[in-house]
């Protein structure tokens, strides 16, 4: 029987091009997405020089199975993901490997709502793959790829701009933007320029350069404080390659975290409804008294409960944040837009966010075997210690004592446990790190 490829996650399709993933790889996978579907893929793809060589063979099977492709270009993934609903297609795919290393590559689904496939669908595409159960359609009955690029890439701008005025006339600040080389340096420079702001573009090129990291943290994106400074800018935004994720710095050039821009952009859109993964600071509630549902960690979770109860606002404070007016699925280019609108007043409401001391770390453990095990048994000794208050046990185990909110889970892809802690007081945060290591760990 044929092994099955390493590349095949719960969620999506990623690995090393071309020794894990490769275009016979792609053209299977086609066939397969091809035979799930019934009449039309819309497909769009990153920079990455392996992707468009990746389009064309995905392209190939998909039509090999009598379904239309249509193909957007180099787009960011909310594009890819607004398209499908766009153009009536059964789903759409993008070409990605996100904030991964530039050496790899691989393929994101999205449904027409614009949320990301559940597991139970990548399950039906990864059986019809090794199973190689293809619909062929005849010679003639043979479809064809339709180039919609310049189409779709000013439907975005328009909605994108239509969106943003619902919230804001105009943007009247002056913004550092790092798209990364990736998919966004065609729109998030664009409609920044669009709706009024000043715009120092940086690495906003369509070609990748290795030493521009994928993985735009504080530390590898620190040096673009300089670039803002000696241009006199009031903020930087910027994303990873397929523009999922968005960070920044303030005028004083601050990092903001994850957590804090969640809350900066549910103040600023007046949030009322948002649904967030289980690893979100409480400092969203406390910040913006909105009424917050936590799902598990992962995106493809976060917007289907979203899409569920209607919710004004969405996010995991890894970056990813979706506002429904404009799309379901994460878009760092959108909330970019919001984010700048308010360039210069995002200092003053850092100011006055609630204040929380948070805390990592991890146990490596010596195989996947292992940390199961010891998960379950990290489980079962919260539930039997009476000073902690279970909060949730959805993904891992959230769980409180009377000053520190903790949340342990596991890795889904690495032998790795994971523990976030977080408190207002400082030395609780400490004392409670130490009794969860010694009675839990």
């Amino acid at each position: 029987m044929e092994k099955e490829p390493v590349v095949f996650t719960r969620y999506d399709i990623r690995g090393e091009y071309p020794t894990e993933l490769d275009e016979p790889f792609a053209l299977r996978l086609g066939m397969a997405a091809g035979t799930y579907a019934k009449k039309k893929i819309v497909v769009g793809y990153d920079t990455r020089t392996s992707s468009k060589p990746l389009v064309e063979a995905i392209s190939s099977g998909i039509q090999s199975t009598g379904v239309d492709v249509i193909n957007i270009g180099i787009s960011p993934s909310d594009k890819v993901a607004i398209a499908g609903s766009y153009y009536g297609a059964d789903f759409s795919i993008m070409v990605t490997a996100s904030h991964h290393s530039w050496s790899r590559n691989g393929f994101k689904f999205f449904y027409t709502k614009g949320n990301g496939f559940s597991n139970e669908d990548m399950a039906g595409i990864k059986k019809i793959f090794m199973e190689k159960r293809f619909r062929k359609a005849l010679p003639e009955n043979r479809s064809a790829t339709i180039d919609k690029e310049r189409e779709f890439h000013e439907a975005y701008i328009q909605r994108a701009i239509k969106s943003f005025k619902k919230y804001f006339q105009k943007i009247d600040a002056k913004i550092v933007v790092d798209c990364c080389n990736g998919a966004a340096y065609n729109t998030t420079p664009l409609l920044l320029e669009k709706l009024g702001a000043d715009v120092i573009s940086i690495n906003c090129s369509k070609t990748p350069v290795p030493d521009v990291s994928p993985e735009p943290d504080e530390e590898n994106r620190r040096w673009l404080v300089i670039e803002m400074a000696k241009n006199n800018a009031d903020l930087i935004v910027g994303h990873d390659p397929d523009a999922d994720r968005l960070y920044a710095f303030d005028k004083n050039g601050d990092w903001i975290s994850g957590d804090e821009i969640f809350c900066i952009l549910a103040k600023i859109v007046q949030a009322k409804k948002i649904v967030a993964s289980l690893d979100t600071s409480k400092m969203l509630e406390d910040a913006t008294g909105a009424s917050v549902e936590y799902t598990r960690i992962g995106d493809i979770f976060v917007s289907k409960k979203a899409i569920e109860i209607g919710a004004d606002f969405c996010g995991e404070p890894n970056g990813h944040y979706a506002l429904p007016d404009f799309s379901w699925y994460n878009s760092a280019t959108f909330c970019a837009l919001i984010l700048a609108a308010k360039a210069k007043d995002i200092d003053g409401i850092r100011r006055d966010l609630p204040k929380y001391f948070v805390k990592k770390e991890k146990i490596v453990l010596a195989g996947n075997d292992a940390k199961e095990a010891k998960m379950k048994e990290i489980v079962q000794n919260i539930k039997n210690n009476r000073k902690y208050t279970l909060l949730s046990d959805l993904d891992g185990i959230k769980f409180s004592d009377k000053s520190t909110t903790c949340l342990i889970r596991s890795s889904g892809t690495r032998p790795v446990i994971r523990i976030v802690a977080e408190s207002k007081d400082e030395k609780h945060l400490e004392k409670a790190i130490m009794r969860i290591k010694n009675e839990i760990l």
